[in-house]
């Protein structure tokens, strides 16, 4: 079962992935980068549990933290940093079946410059925790939030055909690679490479 980072990986790099499954001996030691982006997440979801959900332009919801989700159909897993549920009117406890939607959520220890787009094997990352949402709730997701740490800022993406198609498209290449073994070509942005674990097997 592929799990939601390697569809990211996939996107920004497929050399990732690839030395990931076909050469299980290779373990590179995480990068100081990849401590504090963990480190990072866990103090935001310490205090986002406090907050108000102005930063995703809701008034109430409830919240579901470090969620694990698993789809056998979707052959994908993956741990979603949160979960909004909201609900019409202004009930606080609403039962499951009263949900009006399902909201993603994916924290980014990474400052989002004005005017930049956002990254777009984020926005495939996002998206496949959508489907997986879709998938363990059967409930569809029509949007997701990316969530910038530094800034405390959320930007909305929308979850589009295009995206769910990219998700799909990449599930059956990660499939492709596992059964071949066929070594993938470099990214062709090599400035990439610079601060990646598997530097010095690549």
């Amino acid at each position: 079962m592929f799990t939601v980072t390697d569809l990211k990986q996939w996107h920004y790099c497929p050399r990732i992935v690839y030395y990931a499954y076909c050469l299980p001996g290779v373990r590179p030691l995480p990068t100081a980068k990849m401590d504090l982006g963990r480190a990072a997440n866990q103090a935001t979801e310490a205090h986002e549990g406090r907050r108000t959900l102005r930063a995703y332009g809701l008034r109430h919801g409830r919240r579901a933290f470090d969620l694990w989700l698993e789809s056998e159909p979707l052959n994908l897993c993956g741990r979603l940093d949160m979960l909004i549920t909201t609900w019409p009117g202004s009930s606080e406890s609403p039962a499951a079946e009263e949900a009006t939607e399902l909201i993603p959520v994916d924290y980014k220890d990474s400052v989002q410059l004005p005017g930049a787009s956002r990254r777009y094997n984020w926005q495939v990352q996002l998206a496949a925790y959508a489907l997986l949402v879709e998938s363990v709730y059967g409930r569809p997701v029509r949007r997701g939030f990316i969530y910038y740490i530094p800034a405390r800022r959320a930007r909305e993406v929308p979850i589009t055909p295009e995206l769910r198609q990219a998700v799909h498209r990449a599930l059956a290449e990660l499939d492709a690679l596992v059964r071949t073994e066929r070594y993938p070509d470099p990214p062709a942005d090599r400035r990439r490479c610079a601060a990646c674990e598997y530097r010095r097997f690549c």
